[in-house]
């Protein structure tokens, strides 16, 4: 997705938002001490705060308390040729003391034998343990309430050769008003002793401290210590701290504090809070053999329970666990600001002692948009042996994997830092923290800090639909605008089929259930189906949980249900203001329980295209019997569309509509307005036509409009067919681009599939087998170049037989699009190479064979150059 995520503005003209950047300042601690110490009375010997040209306050302090709860100023200031800090004393060669490098450039002055002192980086050695005062602590106080993050990178400087009580390094440490946030040693040698605070050496330690909530006065401070001797400890240091732009922020910890002091439930939420839930997850459900290596999946299908029973771990601790009987596992927040087990509002976990229960934090947004994370996840049991061996963190999005690690505070990691950049995420759609035990369960005391902020909206079907005036006599018309305003619109009505034709919903109805007011459109005033309503009031809990046959709907979710027959799909449809390359989600839910075994259908299209499909089903005997997701992203991506053009989210009842009552959530984002290139390709038989184009026209992955031309590809009997001087989708502009396929054995010819009817990407070459291989080249491109390759298989092989391999990677065929859902394409994104070729080969996975009938190249191609054109450079 491109940083550039182009959106429309109310006023109808189009905002570009950068999502990687925002209103952010940021307070550097080695920057700060160097003006400090320039305005000729650095602040330190009278215990003031020097106060930095951001409004960000700093102390400059020593301790001999390893959580600085007792800390004094410095004494001196001290001046060199290449620093300037404070500290010092007459004895143990001037420490403690923190300098800065104030040179304006990398400098190894100071330095023995180890690493170079960046401009503005601190230069700190920690004092004598037996002195005294030997930490040095870098403290910043906090100058507003606001969202703030941190980072600190520490390295050791100095190498020494002397004896292994010497080698120790230095303890570096964090805190967060004054709580242990993360810790570590920096050695640059290789000394295999144990330490004194439990953590292990490295020759640099980097912590980024996740986005939370501040307030004046807070304290964060940086500190280097003697790790047992203070002998060649000398320690780079950076410090920053960001004060982030206020945003849309969702706060693991502030949720479930404020859970706690309002109705304790689970689940809980608001519009403005997000929804969250507190799960303990059945890990022996699954069929998944190599625990406790296996790495969660789809969660539905393991078994989720919520954590309902209220527990107070002690007086600050506060929050759920399994039941009344049991302490384990549970999910706590320190919901005051003691200095307790973990930080004000940090999430505190255990998983259970017989391993199979472990815990989960589940955030669903309650509007769809571009969002980002930061979580950090804290080892917090310090023990000792063998049964002290940490727990596993794992995160996911739409219950699909994105990474992992192992988080333990004697050796890999104390902390984990997990992130991802701004991604489109549907309203409703999870996003996942599981923590499991690895081999034991002692000292498995987890920290959890988890924060998600929405970066920008996207234009959203639910809050759309939900801010309509319901309150009239007669229903909203058709079609309405949509809540980020820009032109474009939304609409809602029911069609026979996935792609059929589109009629408006006629009639308006309200629906009560626990108090709630549902509105939206139906084919009949009596409520009959398909029909699509949405609850105005936001609320969180609108259906009862699963206990009574429903899945919770969450705000600005739209509640659809199929019919059985006649104009049974329920539609929700986009019509897009603008030219553009777009991104469209939907996130779907089986929230009916009816055991009919066979849930519903939901489709993404694209005009009569089909962009994506699942089957989700809540129904089964088990979670395990059931072989379709309970609910699932529907996304697509790069769709090319022109203004007006529409994207469409149907529900089809997949045979029966029983139990179909189903959560959707439907958005979509203007990625890019830019228009690369677009060359197809159509292997077509050698009898079809003569000419450069296929006999066929019709809609590629990539392209504008549903009637992009198609350069045809004629495998004829030779070894070798070649397609040359291609023309772009619009049929119009030229290229030299070339496209040439080779069948490593035997002769290239195009079969026909079906009937024989001859339509797009009807045609194929056919591999026999993994030995049977075909060879694509396309030449004539720019070299080193980025560009987007879609293969087609369309065979409709239900195994997915054909395999690509570009650039050493091999896929099989993995989404839909032209043809219907039997027919299958694979996106590679590929680099040409020196000399502006892209080279890749086809087979078949098996012996049951496999179909290769075309390809899509998109990017930026250079210009046509004739073949009578001569060019002389001299």
């Amino acid at each position: 997705m491109n940083n550039d995520m182009i959106l429309c503005a109310a006023v109808g003209a189009l905002l570009v938002a950068n999502i990687s950047a925002s209103a952010t300042t940021v307070y550097d601690g080695g920057k700060a001490l160097r003006q400090n110490c320039a305005s000729g009375a650095p602040v330190g010997a009278d215990g003031k705060t020097y106060t930095d040209e951001n409004g960000g306050g700093w102390q400059y302090l020593r301790s001999n308390d390893s959580m600085a709860a007792s800390t004094e100023s410095f004494g001196r200031h001290v001046v060199s040729g290449y620093y300037q800090g404070i500290g010092g004393s007459a004895s143990r060669s001037g420490s403690p003391f923190i300098h800065v490098n104030t040179t304006g450039e990398a400098t190894m002055d100071g330095v023995t034998g180890g690493e170079a002192v960046d401009a503005d980086e601190c230069y700190i050695h920690p004092g004598n343990p037996n002195d005294g005062y030997h930490y040095v602590v870098l403290r910043f106080i906090v100058p507003e309430d606001g969202w703030y993050s941190a980072f600190l990178s520490a390295h050791d400087l100095n190498r020494d050769t002397g004896a292994a009580t010497d080698l120790s390094g230095a303890e570096v440490r964090f805190l967060a008003n004054g709580v242990l946030q993360a810790h570590g040693v920096v050695a640059l040698e290789d000394w295999a002793g144990s330490t004194s605070c439990g953590a292990i050496l490295t020759r640099r330690f980097d912590f980024q401290m996740p986005v939370r909530r501040m307030t004046a006065g807070d304290t964060l401070d940086f500190m280097v210590g003697a790790n047992g001797w203070h002998y060649n400890d000398a320690t780079g240091l950076k410090a920053f701290v960001t004060k982030e732009d206020e945003g849309r922020f969702y706060d693991a910890g502030l949720a479930m504090a404020d859970n706690v002091e309002a109705s304790r439930i689970n689940p809980f939420g608001t519009d403005a809070l997000g929804m969250w839930y507190w799960f303990s997850v059945d890990a022996s459900a699954t069929s998944i053999a190599g625990f406790p290596a296996w790495a969660p999946g789809n969660l539905t299908k393991t078994g989720l329970n919520r954590l309902t029973s209220q527990y107070d771990r002690n007086a600050a601790m506060k929050g759920f666990r399994m039941s009344a009987e049991e302490n384990l596992p549970y999910i706590c927040v320190n919901d005051s600001m003691d200095k307790s087990e973990s930080a004000p509002h940090e999430l505190l976990t255990h998983p259970c002692a017989d391993l199979t229960r472990w815990t989960a934090l589940r955030f669903r947004p309650p509007r769809s948009g571009l969002y980002s994370a930061s979580i950090a996840i804290r080892d917090l049991g310090f023990g000792s042996g063998e049964e002290h061996d940490g727990v596993m963190a794992y995160l996911l999005v739409s219950e699909k994997l994105v990474t992992n690690a192992v988080v333990m505070a004697e050796s890999f990691n104390s902390t984990a830092h997990f992130t991802f950049d701004p991604r489109l995420v549907a309203a409703n759609e999870p996003i996942d923290i599981v923590i499991s035990p690895r081999n034991g369960y002692y000292s498995d005391a987890t920290g959890i800090s988890a924060i998600f902020r929405r970066e920008s909206d996207v234009f959203d079907a639910g809050p759309s639909l939900a801010a309509l005036d319901w309150s009239g006599a007669a229903m909203p018309s058709h079609p309405f605008a949509d809540a980020l305003g820009g032109g474009a619109v939304w609409d809602i009505g029911a069609n026979g089929s996935a792609g059929g034709e589109f009629a408006t919903m006629p009639y308006a109805f309200s629906k009560t259930s626990n108090g709630n007011d549902y509105f939206g459109y139906g084919v009949a005033a009596d409520g009959g189906f398909p029909r699509v309503m949405v609850a105005t009031n936001r609320l969180a809990n609108l259906f009862l949980d699963t206990d009574s046959g429903f899945y919770t709907l969450v705000p600005n979710e739209i509640w659809a249900h199929p019919a059985n027959e006649g104009i049974r799909l329920p539609v929700v449809r986009a019509m897009v203001p603008y030219d553009g390359i777009y991104h469209a989600r939907a996130y779907v839910r089986d929230i009916s329980w009816n055991n009919d075994g066979i849930g519903v259908r939901p489709y993404l299209l694209s005009g009569e295209y089909v962009v994506a499909t699942e089957v989700v089903s809540v129904d089964g005997a088990s979670p395990q019997s059931n072989p379709h997701p309970r609910e699932a992203a529907i996304d697509g991506n790069r769709l090319w569309l022109q203004a007006g053009d529409s994207l469409d989210a149907a529900l089809d009842p997949n045979g029966n509509n029983w139990g179909d009552g189903t959560g959707l959530s439907v958005c979509y984002v203007r990625e890019s307005g830019a228009t690369p290139s677009v060359i197809n390709i159509d292997i077509t038989g050698a009898s079809d036509s003569s000419g450069r184009f296929s006999a066929h026209v019709g809609r590629g992955r990539e392209g504008w409009s549903d009637w992009n031309r198609w350069n045809a590809l004629r495998p004829g009997g030779a070894a070798t067919a070649e397609r040359g001087k291609c023309m772009e989708a619009d049929g119009v502009t030229p290229r030299n681009a070339t496209v040439t396929l080779a069948r490593d054995s035997g002769a290239a010819i195009a079969a026909v599939a079906g009937s024989g009817a001859s339509t797009l990407l009807n045609n194929y070459v056919l591999s026999s087998g993994a030995a049977d291989t075909y060879t694509f080249t396309i030449g004539e491109l720019k070299a080193n170049e980025p560009y987007t390759l879609w293969l087609y298989s369309a065979k409709g092989n239900a195994a997915g037989n054909a395999l690509f391999t570009v650039d050493g990677v091999t896929k099989g065929a993995e989404g839909t699009w032209s043809l219907g859902t039997t027919k299958m394409l694979t996106r590679f994104d590929v680099v040409s190479d020196a000399s502006g070729v892209i080279t890749g080969t086809f087979a078949a996975a098996d012996t049951n064979g496999g179909a290769f009938n075309g390809l899509t190249l998109v990017g930026d191609l250079p210009e046509f150059i004739p073949d009578a054109f001569t060019l002389v450079v001299r």
